[in-house]
């Protein structure tokens, strides 16, 4: 092979490599982790800033986590946690005994558990802002917003009869909508205020369960993609085939961790 030919080569595969890195620093990623039945996800914004929410159960979380990000990195610059249940709870504990955490942002409804406990404990203990969610606390990387649309007034030490109802909706930009576990009578309250919730990717509430993704519901968000996140074979039988033929009636993708592992998508913000 002549000796320009094999630099033109390389130098081709030097750009192609470049074109790569560019991609994907210059996109909005969303990594939805594969935790089992549970919740966690990774926004990585343009500008690299990082965004967990929820950390899932046990500590399957930093393995996913060491996967999308270099083994050196050490920094979240917010820390969102739903509601304080197990599945989405108890992976962010070893996260921020793990990373440098620079703000956690939660509901804080009154909920007897020890994890729960242990939780707040060590976002104390390392003295990290703390912000309590409602509609009017929201953050901005760069040109992302991360629009609390609910809860309304914050949970703090509220007794609740269902915790899942405390989850933050959250909309990313027209990208994304984020609903921890919210149930059918948030996704009603956001109707009856009349909120835009006009987006691509719906993550779907409570592990694609019947208690949320109501009919109503999609048609107003009208995603292209619905995200489920849920354990292979889980007891639960999440998601429920009532979620899954609504999704199919209104031409939506369903992608699931159940069948698909963590699922990675690019946008532009």
């Amino acid at each position: 092979m002549p000796r320009n030919f094999l630099l033109i080569c390389l130098l081709c595969l030097d750009l192609a490599m470049v074109h790569d890195l560019w991609k994907v620093k210059n996109e909005l990623q969303l990594h939805v982790l594969n935790v089992g039945q549970g919740d966690a996800l990774l926004l990585i914004t343009p500008e690299q800033h990082h965004i967990l929410i929820d950390g899932g159960p046990g500590n399957s979380v930093l393995t996913e986590l060491s996967k999308v990000l270099p083994e050196s990195f050490r920094e979240i610059d917010l820390m969102i946690l739903t509601h304080p249940h197990l599945d989405h709870m108890e992976g962010l504990i070893p996260v921020l005994e793990r990373f440098d955490v620079n703000a956690v942002m939660m509901s804080t409804p009154s909920y007897d558990s020890l994890v729960y406990e242990a939780f707040l404990k060590a976002v104390t203990n390392e003295n990290i802002p703390i912000y309590f969610a409602d509609d009017d606390t929201d953050f901005r990387f760069g040109d992302l917003e991360l629009d609390t649309l609910y809860p309304f007034e914050p949970f703090t030490n509220e007794m609740m009869e269902n915790v899942n109802n405390a989850s933050p909706v959250i909309r990313v930009n027209d990208w994304l909508l984020l609903t921890g576990d919210a149930e059918l009578e948030v996704e009603a309250q956001l109707l009856e205020a009349g909120i835009d919730m006009d987006v691509d990717i719906l993550k779907a509430g409570h592990h694609g369960s019947r208690t949320s993704s109501s009919w109503e519901f999609l048609e107003a968000v009208s995603p292209s993609i619905m995200l489920i996140s849920a354990g292979e074979d889980n007891s639960y039988g999440h998601p429920h085939e009532e979620t899954l033929e609504k999704a199919e009636d209104l031409g939506i993708e369903v992608m699931r961790t159940d069948l698909k592992g963590s699922i990675t998508l690019y946008g532009m913000p």
